[in-house]
């Protein structure tokens, strides 16, 4: 049996093709795919062979998948059936038709939280372990380098988990006003000023106790510890392609900061949460409860639905680096 899908076949060529779909193995779930969501940014780079990032082709990009259960493998029955409505950090599985998924990066959907918003659950859950593991204190400044996607996300959840101010940056004017429409208290442009000269005037001149980088530009990080505060956390939320210079003196030791590492995947427990440390399933619940409860708005996220039929048109334009481009859901044909 053989399905649609997208596939990088080699570096900057992206195409819809015919890929084969297998049983779920165990402990997997096989699921017929409703929306997806490009991660623009991360699928970029892999796709282009960027920096810490993927360099083998053929490539499957894309991750963040929600749809129907058709299949349930063995040791998976306890958690779901056949008809569940489910959303999935689905690393092999990418932009298809139908794919099979483990069970612990698959989570049951709320009652009336629609497919094209759960296809943002895996870039939700990016989001908030990075938030998670800042521990923010209700009150704190809290400062989100780079609105795409998890950007955009991140400070939404930073202002739930009790950030004050909440402080987005970016260059781009649409971002900023999208931030700014979800409630962020601050959003300023970056284009033309140094952080610290952004930041300290909204922070009191102290600079915000906690930075997210999510820009994924190597730099970046060197750039937050300089605009923090004093004691302040930097966390890396985005993955930066490349190698940073970086002077601990100056940067981390003088003002005693806290540099996190908050990968999605990689650093994140399989099957137990922990304090600031949950596991995607416990994570991603959390997320769409957040969603449902309306905590976090997902439709200004959504620049563009589009058709499974014009993914390789879409894709030429992401990697053109359009930065006009937001949350882009693929809707397959089980939406149609």
């Amino acid at each position: 049996m053989k399905c649609k899908g997208i596939i990088a076949v080699s570096k900057g060529d992206v195409r819809l093709i015919d890929v084969e779909v297998t049983d779920p193995a165990p402990k997997e779930i096989q699921v017929r795919m409703v929306s997806t969501l490009i991660s623009a940014g991360t699928e970029r780079a892999h796709i282009l062979a960027l920096d810490n990032s993927n360099q083998d082709f053929p490539y499957i990009p894309g991750y963040c998948c929600a749809g129907i259960v058709e299949k349930v493998g063995e040791g998976a029955e306890s958690r779901f059936k056949a008809g569940d409505r489910v959303s999935c950090f689905a690393v092999d599985v990418g932009h298809r038709e139908i794919g099979n998924v483990p069970i612990r990066c698959a989570v049951k959907l709320p009652d009336g939280v629609p497919f094209d918003y759960a296809a943002f659950t895996a870039l939700g859950q990016t989001s908030l372990q990075g938030v998670r593991k800042c521990k923010i204190e209700i009150g704190e400044s809290a400062a989100v380098l780079g609105l795409g996607i998890v950007g955009q996300l991140a400070l939404q959840l930073a202002r739930v988990n009790g950030a004050h101010p909440s402080v987005g940056i970016d260059r781009v004017q649409k971002r900023l006003e999208i931030a700014l429409s979800c409630g962020a208290d601050y959003a300023v442009s970056n284009e033309t000023a140094a952080l610290p000269e952004l930041l300290k005037p909204i922070t009191g001149g102290r600079g915000p106790a906690v930075v997210l980088d999510s820009t994924g530009f190597p730099d970046a990080v060197a750039q937050a510890c300089e605009a923090a505060a004093n004691y302040a956390r930097i966390c890396i939320l985005g993955c930066p392609r490349g190698l940073s210079e970086f002077n601990f003196y100056r940067h981390v030791q003088k003002k005693s900061i806290t540099v996190i590492g908050a990968h999605a995947v990689d650093s994140v427990p399989e099957e137990q949460s922990y304090p600031h440390f949950w596991t995607f399933v416990d994570d991603a619940s959390c997320f769409l409860a957040f969603v449902k409860k309306g905590s976090v708005h997902i439709d200004p996220l959504i620049g563009d639905r589009i058709s499974w039929k014009d993914a390789e048109s879409m894709y030429r334009k992401i990697l053109s680096w359009d930065q006009s481009l937001l949350g882009i859901v693929i809707n397959w044909p089980s939406a149609e």
